[in-house]
């Protein structure tokens, strides 16, 4: 009986399997982003041109996220449920289109960079905005090469993918720094060899494609396809724009007044990135798994409590433990000269966006799997409006109130999706998605938290509250009939 009870269901193993895929490859990246960090923080040893390094990557990050126009959302929509659609159209006006509308944002944002030199009063930022376009060409093609991967859940070439791309581009921020090239500064130094890895990776993913899938690329348009993925696309599009702005928003904001704290609030981002890998991971896996089953509702709404359930299962105690222990993560990282008194509240507020974000973030995906892509868009509105609205007015005089206002976005977006759900007449079963994954994690806190007086014997609590997380998470998941149902062939 007790074997049975710890037998997995086809849900348990297809999301355990493929989500531990994609967070290898997410941690990978993360870890990639904070040594080139470290590195660059080390081999610079000033935090002006550190702060300028990152500015320019936090702007690269904000032009990143207008790709594609939804090309990419509507190719992994289709891939999952019509894979031979997609081989033999959808891929291919996916591909052009998405690569002359990389053409026409690099050409744009080529003629916005004397804008934002003047801007930041930061003059080698013009040739550096330029030189990007290349980049961003070559970015709109490795989006949709992905993605093809991603429709037909082979996460493991997607991971992959993930960590090459994160290599050349963190080896080209890394080497533009350390090789100078003829008469560069560094900002177009860096966007140099930024261009040259996002080649690259094009070059690899594009001879993956080919060999895998070997789509049609050349041949017609069809205008009727053109329109239809761009009808489910673009809400998609404008939604992940929406939900993914907001920190390099804050950032350059903050960043208009000074560029050193522009350096505090990365590496801030850069801890609670590790746990927001969690919900990225689910979201990528979520949204062909859901889509595969959306002629059948029960059974996606009963997905998505699964995708949603074990995302908060190792996302609520990852958040309370750096909430409990923000300036002796920070320390251990980036050093006690970066650990400041305002630090632990950047980092708690941080974290809890990400926790919150995840509602929105995920629920989008769950939605769009049945076919319901507005609310991706109208939520991240929502978050996004208070950093809009208030952030640049406040940002340079308070800091840590304008990360305030970051996160209680993210709150009230949570609580709008939420609402969609039910507009939608799609809710899932909120105790079992929220309410049960919660209460490991309020028993570790109780225990560490009274571990703290007890002074000498604290390092015994933390493990205790360690051991009791792990302990009560499997005894919550062995309990019979948490599973409604599952599908035999997933």
């Amino acid at each position: 009986m007790l074997n049975r009870n710890f037998m997995l269901t086809d849900t348990q193993r297809f999301l355990l399997r493929n989500v531990s895929i994609i967070v290898l490859g997410l941690f990978i990246n993360q870890m990639l982003q904070t040594v080139g960090s470290i590195v660059l923080a080390r081999v610079l040893d000033d935090p002006t041109k550190f702060g300028q390094v990152n500015l320019l990557l936090q702007i690269f990050g904000m032009a990143s996220l207008f790709l594609n126009v939804g090309f990419n959302s509507s190719l992994i929509y289709t891939f999952s449920r019509k894979p031979e659609q997609a081989v033999q159209t959808n891929f291919r006006v996916a591909f052009f289109g998405s690569s002359l509308f990389g053409i026409i944002f690099g050409i744009i944002l080529a003629l916005l960079a004397p804008v934002l030199a003047n801007y930041y009063h930061l003059p080698e930022l013009k040739g550096a905005m330029i030189l990007s376009a290349i980049m961003f060409v070559f970015n709109s093609i490795i989006n949709i090469g992905v993605a093809s991967f991603s429709g037909n859940r082979e996460f493991g070439v997607q991971a992959f993918f993930m960590v090459i791309t994160t290599t050349l581009a963190t080896s080209g921020t890394v080497v533009g720094v350390l090789l100078p090239v003829g008469s560069l500064n560094l900002l177009e130094n860096i966007s140099l060899w930024m261009s040259v890895g996002a080649i690259l990776t094009a070059l690899f993913i594009g001879w993956k494609v080919e060999r895998v899938h070997s789509p049609k690329w050349f041949g017609g348009i069809p205008l009727q396809e053109v329109k239809t993925m761009m009808a489910y696309g673009l809400p998609s599009w404008a939604g992940n724009i929406a939900k993914a702005f907001q920190q390099p928003f804050l950032v350059m904001m903050v960043g208009s007044s000074s560029v050193i704290a522009v350096g505090y609030l990365s590496n801030g981002f850069r801890i609670t990135g590790f746990i927001g890998i969690i919900t990225w991971a689910f979201m990528i896996v979520t949204f062909p798994f859901v889509a595969e089953s959306a002629q059948d509702l029960k059974e996606s709404k009963h997905r998505g409590t699964s995708c949603v359930r074990y995302n908060n299962i190792f996302l609520y105690p990852l958040t309370a433990l750096i909430c409990l222990y923000p300036n002796q993560i920070n320390g251990f990282l980036f050093g006690e000269s970066l650990t400041s008194g305002d630090s632990a509240a950047y980092i708690r507020l941080m974290a809890l966006g990400v926790l919150f974000s995840s509602v929105g973030r995920l629920g989008g995906s769950i939605l769009a799997g049945i076919g319901k892509t507005k609310s991706n868009f109208w939520v991240m509105i929502v978050a996004g409006i208070f950093v809009i609205a208030i952030v640049p007015f406040i940002a340079a005089e308070n800091p840590v109130l304008a990360v305030g206002i970051y996160t209680g976005g993210w709150a009230v977006s949570a609580i709008a999706m939420i609402g969609f759900f039910y507009f939608e007449k799609f809710p899932l079963d909120w105790w079992k998605a929220y309410g049960q994954p919660l209460l490991p994690t309020l028993g570790m806190m109780a225990i560490m938290e009274a571990g703290s007086l007890a002074k000498g014997w604290y390092p015994i609590f933390i493990i205790a509250g360690l051991v009791g997380l792990l302990v009560l998470t499997i005894l919550i998941e062995k309990r019979p009939n948490h599973e409604v149902h599952t599908q035999e062939a997933l």
